[in-house]
């Protein structure tokens, strides 16, 4: 009985320690829950509308040229413009069998491209009027778009033999913004002096404010003209171009052989002795008209000289 009495209380005492603990657990559920309850929950509209603000640079940036754009369709002009400031010369020499064709081809080209001519010399004569080595020569100062600066050289091969061209760049970017950068304190200078000049009451202030106004606004047109200058020489490219006029295009080393070179070498040198002929020819009859003269005066001086010997023969022999 004692021995019952006891198992039951242990029992007893299990049993509530179990309750205890279900108790615990259930009441550690419900404490958590208001803490899930009290966070902030997500919007869908809030988190689409931040999702379409983040996307929205990337979708108004253009796209990028793929690799059929990025050839030769894709020029530098599509390009974004950059900060540096280069101006960008160059020299092309060039030579043509069709020497009137291809002037009139370069020019319309260089229209073309958006440029123009900003001088232009033509000196010689026609290849059927001289027999001369030297022929027409042209020379032009063009000015064309930086974005086609690099390719105009290639363009030019289509008119005529490119012989040689260069390039060069002059970076000018720090001396004009150190230009711009006085301009707008000058600028800034100006406006202050104009409200002081508002304000001045006396004939000398008003002088004084108008004698430094004076010499701020030459300056202020100085170098808003040294901008302007600048502007227009890194947006247009100067290139001079010389066009020799030939009857006969000079090979390209590059793919010359040995056998064409021994035939150019044959073809110049009877065209050498060919040329040698016709200046004989040439200072033959040129000549001629001297030759007549200075042997007709030669002829003459014999003859007035045995005129004279003759006669004074005649006077010796009566002496004797």
């Amino acid at each position: 009985m004692i021995l019952r009495t006891h198992h039951g209380r242990l029992s007893s005492k299990i049993l509530f320690v179990l309750l205890l603990a279900v108790l615990l657990a259930l009441s550690g559920c419900s404490s958590r829950a208001p803490e899930y309850a009290s966070e902030p929950a997500y919007d869908s509209d809030s988190v689409s509308s931040e999702r379409g603000t983040a996307e929205a640079p990337a979708e108004s940036a253009p796209a990028a040229p793929s690799p059929e754009q990025a050839g030769s369709g894709f020029d530098l002009g599509d390009a974004v413009e950059s900060q540096h400031k280069i101006i960008y010369s160059g020299e092309i020499v060039m030579e043509s069998l069709e020497f009137d064709e291809t002037v009139e081809a370069v020019q319309s080209y260089v229209n073309r491209l958006g440029g123009y001519a900003e001088s232009s010399y033509i000196e010689g004569r026609r290849i059927a009027e001289t027999i001369q080595p030297s022929r027409r020569t042209a020379s032009f100062t063009f000015r064309v778009p930086q974005q086609r600066f690099f390719s105009f050289t290639e363009g030019l091969k289509e008119y005529g033999n490119v012989l040689t061209s260069s390039t060069y760049g002059e970076n000018i970017t720090e001396r004009y913004f150190d230009t711009e950068a006085r301009l707008v304190s000058l600028q800034i200078q100006e406006e202050r002096m104009l409200r002081l000049l508002e304000r001045a009451e006396n004939i000398e202030d008003i002088l004084r404010i108008e004698s430094e106004l004076t010499s701020l606004r030459y300056q202020v047109e100085s170098l808003t003209g040294t901008i302007q200058k600048w502007d227009n020489l890194v947006q247009f490219a100067t290139i001079r171009v010389d066009i020799r006029e030939v009857d006969k295009v000079t090979p390209d080393p590059d793919v010359t052989t040995w056998g064409t070179e021994i035939s150019d070498a044959f073809k110049d040198s009877v065209i050498a002795v060919i040329r040698t002929l016709q200046n004989l020819v040439v200072f033959l009859i040129m000549a001629l008209p001297f030759a007549v003269v200075f042997i007709s005066l030669a002829l003459l001086g014999v003859k007035i000289y045995r005129m004279i010997r003759k006669k004074m023969g005649k006077r010796s022999e009566p002496d004797k």
